[in-house]
């Protein structure tokens, strides 16, 4: 079976959504196709929404029963795969009880800090997950031309722009952050700038990143390469949610199957088939 998984899926995935009630955690549940079960759905303990049944929500035509978090073992009962997507402290106090009980885990949850990192690492390295800041296909797209044009930075300034709804709680974002990343492959950003006030000119090894936030934006990231006569611009701009849940959805049901345990990437689920697979 390749990532977009056309041919020779078998299995049957039973999904819970931890973070249910976000606007992401809806998303996932509402685009889930007929052959992935929502058999959980989780929420902090405080909202006042548990204890109803998605069809009660308006969520989806399934009498699945919204759970707080300190039910999520019961939550996660009759689940293969579980995906995150609430908040970097919650995830990484939940994630140990998920492991607990041999699921494969998907994390579509960003903001984590460089030590939140490294304990999620730890806790994720023994068994079969996908770790992405974005789940898009086009995104990801995107990431793959951010490497290829990182090698330009004798030619190019760099800039990474972004735009989210007003209430996304971290940022830059992920997607952002991933760019970043990507661009400083070969070390040659050494340098990020979020806010000229101080440092209105740009320097050798700058990288500059903008976030802007206003209103429902699903999200739109921009990657711009400027030279002195000329400038590339190359966007990703997702219509709704359902640009990530359907990816999200992807990775669930390719790591569903994944006996091998490891951190993988949307990199690794959208990749072509191996010859004989």
């Amino acid at each position: 079976m390749n990532g977009f998984g056309r041919a020779g899926h078998t299995m049957a995935i039973s999904l819970c959504v931890i973070g249910a009630t976000g606007k992401f955690g809806r998303s996932i549940i509402a685009e889930a196709p007929p052959d992935i079960e929502i058999a959980g759905a989780v929420c902090t303990d405080s909202n006042p929404l548990v204890g109803k049944k998605l069809n009660e929500l308006g969520i989806r035509n399934s009498d699945t029963v919204l759970k707080g978090a300190s039910q999520i073992d019961d939550a996660i009962a009759r689940s293969n795969v579980v995906i995150f997507v609430t908040r970097p402290d919650a995830d990484l106090t939940n994630i140990p009880k998920v492991l607990a009980k041999d699921k494969k885990i998907v994390i579509g949850t960003t903001g984590f800090t460089p030590s939140q990192n490294e304990r999620l690492n730890s806790l994720l390295k023994d068994t079969p997950s996908v770790v992405a800041p974005n789940f898009a296909i086009g995104a990801n797209v995107l990431f793959q031309i951010t490497k290829l044009l990182s090698r330009f930075d004798k030619v190019y300034d760099y800039s990474v722009v972004e735009q989210h709804h007003k209430l996304k709680v971290d940022a830059p974002s992920g997607t952002a952050r991933k760019m970043v990343e990507l661009l400083n492959n070969q070390g040659a950003f050494p340098v990020t700038v979020t806010d000229r006030t101080s440092k209105p000119k740009r320097t050798k090894g700058e990288v500059e990143v903008l976030s802007m936030r206003g209103g429902g934006t699903p999200g739109i990231h921009q990657l711009i390469l400027a030279g002195e006569h000329e400038m590339i611009r190359i966007e990703h701009l997702a219509f709704s949610r359902a640009a990530a849940a359907t990816g999200a959805l992807l990775a669930c049901r390719w790591i569903a199957s994944k006996e091998q345990p490891g951190i993988y990437t949307m990199e690794d689920v959208l990749a072509p088939p191996q010859k004989g697979s």
